[in-house]
C-alpha cells in the first residue's frame, strides 16, 4: 500500500494532467447532441462526389426557413387579435363626468359671457339639463361602440379584432371603433354643429373632454398569444414525400436547390433516427473516440513542442477550459434556430492565446477547438474554412497586443475576412447574388463587436491563471510605477545599472529569439532589493567611503546576497507577477559573492568557510530570458570597474565572465544553446564598446634614421 501511495505522490502532477484531459473528454461528450452524423458531405452548386444515392427509407421533404417564414406571414395576415370589452370603465367615467360637470357649470354660470345670454332661472335649468343629457348620450354611444387602444402600436394595421364581452367574441372592423383621438375629434365636430354659441364653446373647452376618453377595449394578451401560437403550430414543416428506393442524386450531378433540400431533409431524418435508435451507445462511443482523437493531438503537440505549458497545471487547465467553453457555446447556439453559429467569436481563442502564450500554440489549439466544434456546425467544411481563415488573419494582424485600438483593427479585419470568404462560398453555391443570405453579414458584424471585449477577458485570465501579457509588461515597465519610482529615488545608481542591463538583455533576446518585453521589464526590477541598503552597493556610493570597510567579510556578503530576498519581498508586497519575480530570484542564480569569499579565504586561510553565507539563494536561470539577464547583469557590473575600456579589454571581459558562468553550470536548465550564448557575447561586446565609446589604438609611427 505504501508503495502505491509513494508512486502517487511521485506522479501527482502527471495524474492531475491526465485527469484534466479525462474530465474534458467527459464534459464535451455530454455536451455533444444525441444525433448521428450523416456520412456524406455536399454543397449546393457543386457536383455530387459520392456514389448514386438511393433513399433508404420514406422521409418527408422539409420546407426551407424562407418558405416557413412566408407561411407564417401569410397566416398572421389573417390573424385577428383579441380585445376584452370592459363595461366598468364607462360607468366610472360617467360618475367622474357628472361630478365635474356640476362644478364647471356653477363656475361658468357666474361668468359675464353667460350673464349676457340673459336667461331666466327656468331657461338656465333647461340649458343645463339639455347639455348634460347631450354629453351623457354622446359618451354612451362612443363607449357602446368601444374605444380601443392604438392597435397599430401592437400590430401591423389590423383590419379586424375579436371583441370579447360576456364570454362571447365577435369580429369587429377596426374602422368602426374609436381611439381616444378619433373619439375626441368626433365629439368636437358634433359640438361645433349643435352649439353655435361661442359662449358654450368656451365652457366645453373648460370641461377637458379628452380626460373622459379612456379605452374600454383592452388587449387580451393571453388569449391572443394562445390563439396565435395554436395557428402557428398547425403550419406543416414539410411538403412532399420521398419514397424508399427512390433515386435522389447520381454521381457527378450538380446539386441544385431541389436536390439540396431533399438531401438536407434526408440528413435531418437520418441523424434523428440514428440518435434515437438502439445504437445510442455506439453513437456515444464513436463521438467520444472522435473527441479523444482531438485531445490526443493537442496533448502530443504540447508534449513535443510546448512541454513547459503541458507541465504548468494552471496553463493546461486554462487551455482545456477555453476549448470546452467554445464547444459548449456552439452546442447551445445550435439549439436556437433563430441564432446563427457565426455570432460566436471563435477568433477570441487565437487572440487570447496569442497574447498569453505564443502564435504557434494559439493556432494549434484553435484548430483543435474548430475540429471539435465542426461536428456541431450545420456546414462543417464551410464553418471550419471560415473560422480558420479569420483566426489566421487575426494572429497575423496582432503580433503584439500593446493598445486596445489594435483589437478594433483586428475586429474589422476579422469581419472582412468572414464576409469575403462567405461571399465566395455563397456565389459558388447559389450562383446568384440575390439568393445570398445577407443576414449572415449582420452576424459577422456582431461577431467582430464581441471580439473587442477580449481585452477585458485577457485581464481576467491573467489574474485567474497567472499569465502575463504584453499590455501588463508595458504597464510595469513604465517608470512611474510605484516600485520603479521608489528605486529611482532611493537607489539612483542601481536604477541606471538596471536600465543598461535592460538594454543589453533586450538587444540579445531580439537576436536569439524570446520575449524582449518580458526580459526588459524583468531587468528593470531585478535589483529592487538594493533599496533596503542602497549605500552598500558600489553604484550608489557617492563618496570614496565604503561602508563594507567596517564589516566582516561574511557580514558584507550577507548584505549583498540579501538583496535577492528583499527584492522578492518587495515584489510580493506590490503584487508583481511571478514571471517578474523569477528574474529577481535567478539573476545571480546559486553563485557566490566572489569578492568577499576570496577576501575571507585569503585573510583566514586555515579557517573553515561557511559557504552558505557567501552564496546567493538561487535558483539558477531556467529560461532563455532569465539566462540572458544573468549574463547582462554580470557583464554590465564588471564593465564599470574596467580601468582601460578598449574593444580588446571589453571583449575579453565579456568572454571570461560568461565562460565562467558556463563552467559553473549556471545555464544547465535554461533552454539556451551555445550558439545563442556566442551571439549574446557578440551583442554585449558591441553594445558596451558603443556605450563607453572605446576606440581602437592607432599604431605609432616608426621613426627612421
Amino acid at each position: 500500500m505504501k508503495k502505491y501511495i509513494r508512486w502517487i505522490r511521485q506522479n501527482i502532477n502527471a495524474i492531475y494532467r491526465i485527469t484534466l484531459f479525462i474530465i474534458t473528454l467527459g464534459i464535451i461528450s455530454l455536451i455533444y447532441p444525441n444525433i448521428g452524423n450523416f456520412r456524406y458531405e455536399y454543397q449546393k452548386g457543386k457536383p455530387w462526389m459520392h456514389e448514386t444515392l438511393i433513399a433508404p427509407f420514406d422521409f418527408a421533404i422539409y420546407k426551407t426557413e424562407t418558405e416557413l417564414n412566408a407561411n407564417r406571414d401569410s397566416l398572421l395576415a389573417k390573424y385577428d387579435p383579441y380585445y376584452q370589452f370592459n363595461p366598468e370603465i364607462s360607468k366610472k367615467i360617467k360618475t367622474e363626468f357628472n361630478s365635474n360637470f356640476e362644478k364647471k357649470w356653477t363656475t361658468y354660470s357666474q361668468t359675464e359671457n353667460f350673464k349676457n345670454l340673459k336667461y331666466n332661472k327656468s331657461k338656465i335649468a333647461f340649458e343645463k339639463n339639455r347639455i348634460h343629457l347631450y354629453f351623457q348620450d354622446m359618451f354612451a354611444g362612443i363607449y357602446d361602440v368601444g374605444i380601443i387602444e392604438d392597435a397599430n402600436a401592437k400590430f401591423k394595421s389590423p383590419n379586424r379584432i375579436n371583441r370579447t364581452a360576456n364570454n362571447v367574441s365577435e369580429k369587429v372592423e377596426t374602422k368602426n371603433l374609436y381611439t381616444p383621438r378619433t373619439a375626441y375629434e368626433y365629439i368636437s365636430k358634433n359640438l361645433k354643429n349643435d352649439f353655435k354659441s361661442k359662449s358654450y364653446q368656451v365652457f366645453f373647452q373648460n370641461l377637458d373632454l379628452d380626460t373622459y376618453l379612456t379605452p374600454n377595449l383592452l388587449y387580451n394578451e393571453d388569449m391572443s398569444d394562445k390563439v396565435k401560437n395554436s395557428m402557428l403550430s398547425n403550419i406543416s414543416l414539410t411538403k412532399g414525400l420521398i419514397k424508399a428506393d427512390t433515386r435522389i442524386v447520381l454521381i457527378g450531378d450538380i446539386i441544385d436547390d431541389d436536390t439540396f433540400r431533399i438531401l438536407e431533409s434526408l440528413k435531418r431524418e437520418y441523424e434523428s433516427i440514428l440518435g434515437s435508435s438502439q445504437s445510442h451507445y455506439l453513437l456515444m462511443t464513436g463521438q467520444s473516440l472522435l473527441i479523444l482523437a482531438c485531445l490526443v493531438l493537442l496533448y502530443l503537440y504540447l508534449r513535443n513542442f510546448r512541454l513547459k505549458i503541458l507541465e504548468d497545471n494552471k496553463k493546461l487547465l486554462f487551455i482545456l477550459l477555453l476549448v470546452t467553453l467554445f464547444v459548449g457555446l456552439s452546442s447551445l447556439v445550435t439549439k436556437f434556430p433563430n441564432i446563427n453559429i457565426y455570432i460566436i467569436p471563435f477568433v477570441l481563442i487565437p487572440v487570447v492565446l496569442r497574447t498569453l502564450l505564443d502564435s504557434r500554440s494559439a493556432l494549434f489549439i484553435y484548430i483543435t477547438a474548430l475540429l471539435l466544434c465542426g461536428f456541431l456546425a450545420p456546414n462543417s467544411f464551410e464553418f471550419i474554412f471560415l473560422q480558420l481563415s479569420a483566426g489566421i488573419m487575426a494572429i497575423y494582424s496582432l503580433p503584439q497586443l500593446e493598445r486596445r485600438g489594435q483589437l478594433i483593427v483586428t475586429a474589422i479585419i476579422t469581419f472582412f475576412t468572414y464576409s469575403i470568404i462567405y461571399f465566395a462560398f455563397a456565389i459558388t453555391q447559389e450562383g446568384s447574388i440575390q439568393e445570398i443570405e445577407w443576414t449572415n453579414f449582420i452576424w459577422f458584424a456582431i461577431n467582430g463587436l464581441l471580439l473587442t471585449f477580449s481585452y477585458s477577458l485577457i485581464y481576467i485570465f491573467e489574474k485567474l491563471f497567472g499569465f502575463i501579457s504584453d499590455v501588463t509588461l508595458i504597464e510595469l515597465a513604465n517608470q512611474n510605477h510605484p516600485v520603479l519610482r521608489k528605486l529611482i529615488q532611493q537607489a539612483p545608481g542601481t536604477f541606471q545599472h538596471s536600465l543598461t542591463v535592460a538594454n543589453l538583455a533586450e538587444a540579445a533576446i531580439n537576436e536569439i529569439g524570446g520575449n524582449p518585453l518580458l526580459v526588459r521589464t524583468g531587468a528593470l526590477y531585478h535589483d529592487i532589493g538594493k533599496m533596503k541598503n542602497p549605500v552598500y552597493f558600489i553604484e550608489n556610493q557617492m563618496s570614496n567611503r565604503n561602508p563594507h570597510d567596517n564589516l566582516e567579510f561574511d557580514k558584507s556578503a550577507q548584505i549583498i546576497t540579501d538583496h535577492v530576498k528583499y527584492g522578492i519581498q518587495i515584489a510580493k508586497k506590490y503584487k508583481l507577477p511571478q514571471q517578474i519575480i523569477d528574474f529577481i530570484e535567478t539573476h545571480h542564480g546559486s553563485g557566490r559573492v566572489q569578492y568577499f569569499y576570496t577576501s575571507f579565504k585569503n585573510k583566514f586561510p586555515d579557517k573553515e568557510i561557511d559557504e552558505e553565507k557567501f552564496t546567493y539563494p538561487g535558483p539558477d536561470p531556467f529560461s532563455k530570458e532569465t539566462a540572458v539577464l544573468m549574463m547582462a547583469d554580470s557583464v554590465e557590473a564588471a564593465s564599470r570597474s574596467l580601468k582601460e575600456k578598449t574593444p580588446e579589454t571589453i571583449e575579453n571581459l565579456v568572454g571570461s565572465l560568461i565562460n565562467k558562468q558556463i563552467a559553473e553550470n549556471r545555464f544547465e536548465i535554461a533552454d539556451i544553446s551555445f550558439k545563442n550564448i556566442h551571439q549574446v557575447k557578440q551583442i554585449f561586446t558591441k553594445m558596451l564598446i558603443n556605450i563607453y565609446h572605446a576606440r581602437i589604438e592607432y599604431p605609432k609611427e616608426i621613426k627612421r634614421d
